[in-house]
């Protein structure tokens, strides 16, 4: 279980996302006919209120099927891995034998994907699969551009500050800003959880037209993760139409009790919907005064960001719609 640590001074988290950057060069795995029946990850862990808390109990899955699904399985295993990994601790993760798990592991040398260290008996990720995107890719130079304006933020506040990206209606953790005395929570890059009960999500919503927001949460009621999360249609529209004459919205205990936030989008020059910052923090923190405070900050700096981030211009075509 996930245990929340309270850092020594001000840290940021760097948070690449790879699920949205798959190379089509995996397709040449074992070089022969690859099957496409990979199944996504459907992680429905906690994203609590910025977007995560603590994750459940890890559960032991399936071994994947298809030579593809095999091979991104065992790069996601060495992704997670706090160390290198042997040939026999990469094949119990994934689920395979180990002359299986050896052959996807030769391709995937071959292709740059993995590499040994040591005595050669252990794989790590490589430089390539560790930091896919270019440094001049436009969610690259978004994150370095807009990295002052959060950790001014998080040093303001006195708590977490996630900066996520909109791709469509994906979203994609950019960056995590962290300060003395907030929450450390676990994030992974692509978020999963509920648009109605998180942070980035209920952003989210907020800036779509109420056809659009059906077609994403579909019918109610909506599932419920705790006693306060909401359920209807008639609730959420209300709670958008407080949200939007404050410009920001809040996540209170709605999916993990303890855990509050507040989230507001940014666009860029054209309107479209580029993404969110979200703040999080312990519920007991959040007073209805720190709020209204918190928030006026938020939105101040969702403001400034299309003048502080020129990459905005090149996020358009990423936007959600």
């Amino acid at each position: 279980m996930m245990v929340f640590s309270r850092p020594a001074g001000p840290r940021v988290w760097r948070c690449a996302p790879r699920e949205a950057t798959r190379r089509a060069s995996a397709v040449q795995l074992e070089r022969g006919r690859v099957t496409t029946d990979f199944n996504n990850d459907t992680d429905d862990d906690r994203e609590a209120a910025g977007e995560r808390g603590p994750p459940e109990p890890a559960k032991r899955e399936a071994a994947p099927t298809g030579t593809l699904a095999r091979g991104l399985a065992i790069v996601d295993v060495l992704l997670s891995a706090s160390q290198p990994l042997t040939l026999a601790e990469i094949s119990e993760a994934v689920g395979l034998d180990q002359s299986t798990a050896l052959r996807l592991i030769r391709s995937l040398e071959e292709l740059g994907q993995l590499i040994r260290i040591g005595d050669g008996k252990r794989y790590v990720c490589s430089p390539k699969a560790l930091k896919p995107m270019p440094i001049l890719h436009p969610l690259e130079r978004l994150r370095r551009e807009v990295a002052p304006l959060i950790n001014g933020l998080a040093t303001r506040s006195g708590q977490s500050v996630v900066l996520v990206a909109y791709l469509g209606t994906n979203r994609v953790v950019l960056d995590v800003a962290l300060t003395q005395g907030s929450l450390s929570p676990y994030y992974t890059a692509w978020l999963k959880g509920p648009f109605h009960g998180s942070g980035p999500g209920k952003a989210l919503l907020s800036a779509l037209d109420p056809a659009r927001r059906r077609e994403l949460l579909g019918e109610e009621p909506f599932r419920a993760y705790t006693p306060r999360t909401i359920t209807t249609y008639a609730g959420l529209d209300a709670d958008l139409a407080r949200a939007k004459e404050r410009g920001f919205v809040t996540i209170r205990d709605e999916f993990y009790l303890g855990l509050s936030a507040l989230a507001a989008v940014f666009r860029t020059w054209n309107g479209g919907i580029a993404g969110a910052i979200a703040v999080t923090g312990h519920t007991t923190d959040m007073t209805d005064e720190r709020i209204a405070a918190i928030g006026a900050d938020l939105v101040a700096v969702t403001r400034l960001i299309p003048m502080q981030a020129p990459s905005l211009t090149l996020l358009e075509p990423f936007c959600a719609r």
